[in-house]
């Protein structure tokens, strides 16, 4: 691997300064991408993807030392549009309807990248340093639970005896699981059968003793 040159090595710590620059990484990052779903991690090299992204070398090494360098970026790109999937604002009050509607958004935000969450969970099985990639697309959510659960307790929604910290991760475990099994192990899930189920695992869990039926 050829050294950054001074300027190479400020544009990988700063990020592109330029339009041109920005659309040159985003295609890199998707090249790479479709690369790495298509061949793994451990068959990929630094020639596949700037053939499929039909650049240099050159421009690869502009932006980013390894190959392992490039996957965290992509990896983190995607946790990013995850995020971004899951963060429109629930409009309904109904507690029912909110976490169904919460399962939904969340299976919607996992379907398109199941490939290189599994990716990165088997990358992380090697690698130590890229093992925290696959732990932050889940915990960011679990975090959200948490808080989620924290608010419902506060309106007398939630039981407020729920050991709160292993309740989000038990049922971010049961969710993250699921979407694994039916997208990338293929098992062939009725969608709206596995979404009610889900949904109705969450509410009996969380729900208050005095509202439950």
């Amino acid at each position: 691997m050829p050294a950054p040159t001074d300027a190479q090595q400020a544009r990988r710590d700063s990020g592109p300064t330029t339009r041109r620059g920005e659309v040159r990484k985003k295609e890199l990052l998707a090249a790479a991408r479709t690369v790495f779903e298509r061949h793994g991690f451990a068959n990929t090299n630094v020639a596949l993807i700037v053939e499929e992204a039909k650049v240099s070398r050159g421009t690869f090494y502009t932006y980013f030392d390894t190959k392992e360098a490039v996957f965290e970026a992509v990896a983190r790109d995607v946790v990013a549009q995850m995020l971004e999937s899951m963060s429109a604002p629930i409009p309904t009050t109904d507690f029912h309807k909110r976490v169904h509607e919460m399962i939904e958004r969340f299976v919607a935000a996992y379907r398109p990248h199941a490939g290189m969450l599994a990716l990165m969970e088997s990358v992380g099985a090697f690698s130590p340093e890229l093992r925290h990639l696959r732990l932050e697309a889940r915990d960011v959510f679990v975090r959200r639970t948490k808080r989620g659960i924290e608010r419902m307790q506060q309106a007398g929604i939630a039981d407020p005896d729920l050991d709160i910290e292993y309740i989000a991760e038990t049922l971010g475990a049961m969710l993250d699981q699921s979407c694994h099994l039916w997208f990338t192990l293929e098992i062939d899930f009725d969608a709206e059968r596995i979404v009610d189920a889900l949904a109705t695992v969450w509410v009996k869990t969380l729900l208050s003793p005095v509202l439950k039926p």
